[in-house]
């Protein structure tokens, strides 16, 4: 990674949290652990960089004479601030990543497999071909598939394709009984072995590609797991001091809202619409005894089987529900 995109980061981040001269960012540059190479920065280089700054990520670095000619940022309000975001941490990855040559001082959790995948998916995505592969089910059996891609997903260090599955005897999608073309996989990277595109175009009807963009697919939906027929609802659940602050701070769906807390700081309630799937309830419980459900019924009951079950197991040693 070279220097210009290492101090992109690293000036973004300087500027976020105070105002500085240009004589402050230059010294502060030139002590920089970032700044591996230790290149002295130039007042000419600086404003080429700001200008590469507001192209790429929407963030105009303005100069404020009446506060002595500091510099500050003020972000674009119609830029996408998500993929500006996701950008901007994607370089300070990679930036991590030349800096962990050098320094031994940072845990990192499992990288996500097979990324090399990456590249041709989305090429496949960009020009509406398919890609073919080798995939194992969970179950371990295995199988050659036919996608057209639509989105990736990255979810908990791990990478899916979403897409349309595809007939591979004549390379086109099998209608269903209404007609339709919609048939949904959403597939791990590392259950995926020997991937190549098709370079044939494979048009979809309005209604599916619709249907496979990302807002529409994962509508109130909690991690990888779409269920027709387990639509959204208002779920609400109760947070135990200190869960409450937690959750606050990390949302556990893009939908929570708090619904009161108590007079003592012992709990809040938050409400949240979403889907109850099988990733929502793991969430759930990874809180452990300091989250409960309120509300519906229907899924509080579920998730006391739930635990009845875990009981069990622990008790017994044995799996205690069928498959």
């Amino acid at each position: 990674m070279d220097n210009r995109a290492k101090f992109y980061c690293w000036l973004i981040g300087k500027l976020e949290r105070r105002h500085m001269t240009i004589k402050e960012i230059c010294d502060d540059w030139n002590e920089s652990s970032s700044n591996i190479d230790s290149k002295e920065l130039s007042v000419r280089t600086f404003h080429r960089y700001r200008e590469e700054i507001a192209n790429l990520f929407g963030m105009e670095i303005e100069c404020d004479k009446a506060d002595g000619y500091r510099y500050f940022i003020r972000r674009d309000r119609y830029a996408d601030t998500e993929i500006s975001e996701w950008l901007l941490s994607s370089l300070r990855m990679a930036s991590l990543g030349d800096m962990l040559k050098y320094h031994s001082k940072v845990m990192l959790e499992k990288a996500p497999e097979n990324t090399q995948f990456l590249d041709d998916i989305i090429s496949a995505i960009d020009k509406h071909y398919a890609i073919r592969f080798h995939y194992r089910t969970p179950y371990g059996d295995e199988k050659d598939m036919e996608l057209v891609p639509a989105f990736l997903r990255l979810f908990r260090q791990r990478w899916y394709v979403i897409g349309n599955l595809i007939e591979q005897n004549d390379h086109t999608p099998k209608p269903n009984a209404d007609g339709s073309d919609f048939h949904p996989r959403v597939l791990p990277f590392d259950r995926i072995s020997y991937l190549e595109i098709v370079c044939e175009k494979q048009l979809l009807s309005k209604k599916t590609k619709e249907l496979l963009s990302p807002d529409d697919f994962y509508e109130g939906c909690f991690g990888i797991i779409r269920q027709q027929n387990l639509p959204p609802r208002k779920i609400r659940i109760r947070a135990f001091y200190p869960e409450n602050n937690y959750i606050k701070e990390v949302p556990i769906h893009r939908s929570q809202t708090k619904i009161r807390d108590a007079a003592d700081g012992s709990y809040t309630d938050y409400e949240l619409y979403v889907s109850p799937t099988r990733d929502f309830e793991q969430e759930l419980l990874w809180h452990g005894r300091k989250i409960v459900v309120l509300s519906p019924d229907g899924l509080r009951q579920e998730m006391i089987d739930i635990l009845k079950d875990m009981a069990r197991s622990y008790e017994t040693g044995e799996n205690t529900v069928e498959e």
